[in-house]
């Protein structure tokens, strides 16, 4: 009975909130929410007055960082408000649009840091090329709204840390606080420096690049995992272990066949083939089999759990081979883009020369043949799925 008490206990990673009710932890995440909105409404006012009173591209840095994190906090505060709303569209419910809402705060990002450095890549070159050196004003009220705002994210990114093994939502929001707090201190930095040595004016510029590509790649790790998460990613083995615990310790003469979890969304499906004896009636298997799959929905980590009954244990499989069906799936993708080929070269070998209407010999658009022109349009099209396929095939 030990067992089976251990086994029924929510697998969650160390150091996160145990509050007695989950009322209180829909408290904290509230909580945390409100005061991620408020900080950065304020930081990205501050950070406005710093940058025009500095004109530093750092800090400039630091301000898109902050402005892209009320966007993102605004996604994500959508998702989270569509996935608690039940819709009979979505008989599963919507999960998985937190994993989403992550990957698109990913994207406004990189696409904000991508144009830091654009900006600080010309500052560069016009100083090292044309002489025209950026003018930087680098007064102690940028300092001090830096260090506050430094601060004020830390204690956020602290708070929001602690609550991420329940919300991947909290994973985010702790991910641009502490994206704020790096940028924040390189941008310090970086005007320490210059101000220190003006000969060191490129020290601010480059330290804007850096700072967008540490954040490109701290959110290019995180859009990765969520989309694990999307595709369907095994559980830790742990937590499979327990799952498996807990449904042997359910019934004496109930026998674990096979257990699958699964990433559903930031939460698990479990999938579980048991055996009962054959001499059982159908009322007997189903009531044992349905307490387990309410016991196994009751785990913190478990979004739906299905339970199947059999009377033996089997060796062949009882769902349809995922890796054939991918390498069949690739197969036929590379032999359309061979044929699309194919047909490409044929048609431009085929095609009869058009005739001159110009000195210049070049033909009017519309008489090239267009089949040669819209294939390598196609060709673009396809040629990514395959090495999608290619890949996907790869990591089975």
């Amino acid at each position: 009975m030990e067992d089976a008490s251990a086994a029924a206990t929510p697998l969650l990673p160390p150091g996160g909130p145990s509050p007695s009710g989950n009322g209180a932890v829909e408290r904290h995440l509230k909580l945390a929410t409100r005061l991620s909105w408020v900080a950065n409404w304020l930081l990205l006012v501050l950070k406005i007055a710093a940058f025009a009173l500095s004109m530093s591209k750092a800090v400039l840095a630091s301000l898109a960082d902050s402005a892209v994190d009320l966007a993102s906090q605004m996604v994500l505060s959508v998702a989270e408000h569509s996935m608690k709303r039940y819709n009979p569209r979505f008989p599963i419910g919507r999960g998985k649009l937190e994993a989403l809402a992550v990957i698109c705060c990913a994207s406004i990002m990189s696409v904000a840091s991508l144009e830091v450095v654009q900006f600080s890549a010309v500052d560069l070159y016009n100083g090292w090329a044309k002489g025209e050196r950026p003018s930087l004003e680098l007064g102690p009220a940028m300092f001090a709204i830096l260090l506050v705002g430094s601060a004020m994210k830390l204690g956020l990114y602290w708070y929001c840390n602690w609550l991420k093994s329940r919300s991947d939502t909290m994973a985010a929001l702790a991910e641009d606080h502490i994206n704020d707090v790096a940028s924040n201190l390189g941008a310090l930095l970086a005007a320490g420096v210059v101000k220190a040595w003006p000969e060191g004016w490129w020290v601010d510029g480059a330290a804007a690049i850096v700072i967008a590509l540490v954040i490109m790649l701290r959110w290019s790790v995180i859009t990765y995992s969520q989309v694990l998460k999307i595709v369907g990613q095994a559980a830790p083995e742990a937590f499979t272990r327990q799952v498996e615990a807990l449904a042997a310790a359910h019934h004496p003469s109930l026998e674990v066949d096979v257990v699958r979890c699964y990433h559903f969304g930031p939460r698990y499906n479990v999938e579980m083939e048991v055996v009962l004896p054959g001499s059982m009636t159908v009322a007997e298997s189903h009531d044992i089999a349905l307490e387990l799959q309410h016991k196994l929905e009751a785990l913190e980590d478990v979004e739906r759990a299905f339970v199947h009954v059999d009377y033996e244990k089997r060796s062949q499989p009882e769902h349809k081979d995922m890796a054939f069906t991918a390498h069949l799936k690739f197969l036929a993708m590379v032999a359309l883009v061979a044929c699309l080929m194919a047909v490409s070269v044929r048609a431009d070998t085929a095609a009869p020369s058009p005739p001159s209407t110009s000195g210049n010999g070049t033909a009017p658009l519309y008489q090239t043949n267009a089949m040669v022109s819209v294939l390598p349009i196609l060709l673009l099209f396809f040629i990514p799925i395959s090495l999608v396929f290619c890949c996907t095939v790869c990591m089975n």
